[in-house]
């Protein structure tokens, strides 16, 4: 029997090799805005989740949802797929990602978060 963290989340080796091979994915980190400024993952915007955000989400793209550790993005996920979205959790997350991170200005953050 497969885990089912596999069917639904990437490694940080995985994400990783997506985000230099796929241009089909985004990326939603789903931290405080502070959280974002301070290190974020390549290609990655910052989002404020709610449940009737579900219809910005395009279903032409793969999702992937990031959080401080992935309880918060797996659950997301799980409700994502549940309207048909093709989303993904980073295992771990952003605590578990070992690459680099890009830093920002938290002044200039220019976000779909609201």
């Amino acid at each position: 029997m497969k885990n089912s963290n596999a069917e639904i989340g990437f490694t940080s080796s995985e994400l990783l090799n997506l985000i230099k091979t796929d241009n089909n994915i985004v990326i939603y980190d789903l931290r405080k805005k502070e959280e974002f400024a301070k290190g974020y993952i390549k290609k990655s915007s910052l989002v404020k989740y709610t449940e009737g955000s579900l219809i910005d989400i395009s279903k032409h793209s793969k999702i992937i949802l990031i959080s401080k550790d992935d309880e918060q993005s797996k659950q997301m996920v799980i409700s994502l797929r549940s309207h048909d979205i093709d989303a993904y959790y980073l295992i771990g997350g952003i605590n578990n990602w070992p690459y680099r991170l890009y830093f920002t200005n938290i002044s200039y953050v220019g976000t779909k978060y609201s």
